[in-house]
């Protein structure tokens, strides 16, 4: 009686078939995550920028040097301000502090951030152009939206060179 032989290279050919697709669902799950972490950066850099903003609104004793634009008829501090959080004096009413709060909360998520700080009714904002008459008065809204584009490796495989990402937050300046 013959025995029957083993089969040879059978596991290796069945490895070789199976490997490439658990490679690429792999790096799914990975580009995955990195999708979620830079969505919640990205929400996280919004939210934060925004309560800079209406924490610093509105000129008063306790912040002589507001951010955003300042209200009408208040008194307009001089030509620049003590230094914000990135040790930059800004000139008064300037949205540059605000976007860089943004930016130091965001910058881990991407290379290509924007920022924009938009004042005034959300329907009326455009990017970094506020609302008509819009200051930085109490009770004004403010919007903060931070953006990024971001290559994942999966996606890239079918022809998609990266994806926008981007989150808002709007509050109403209080101080």
């Amino acid at each position: 009686m013959k025995t029957r032989e083993k089969p040879r290279g059978q596991a290796l050919v069945e490895f070789a078939l199976v490997i490439p697709i658990f490679v690429l669902l792999l790096v799914g799950i990975f580009d995955f995550g990195r999708a979620i972490w830079v969505n919640d950066t990205l929400s996280t850099a919004a939210r934060e920028a925004a309560r800079y903003a209406i924490v610093h609104g509105g000129s008063t004793s306790s912040d002589s040097c507001p951010a955003g634009p300042p209200a009408q008829g208040s008194d307009s501090p001089g030509p620049s301000c003590p230094p914000y959080p990135n040790g930059t004096a800004y000139p008064a009413g300037s949205k540059q502090a605000i976007k860089d709060v943004a930016l130091s909360w965001a910058q881990g998520a991407s290379s290509s951030l924007a920022v924009s700080v938009c004042y005034g009714a959300v329907a009326s904002c455009s990017g970094d152009t506020d609302a008509a008459l819009a200051t930085n008065a109490r009770g004004t809204p403010v919007m903060v939206t931070v953006s990024a584009n971001v290559a994942l490796s999966v996606p890239s495989l079918l022809g998609f060179s990266s994806f926008t990402f981007s989150s808002a937050s709007t509050m109403l300046v209080n101080h």
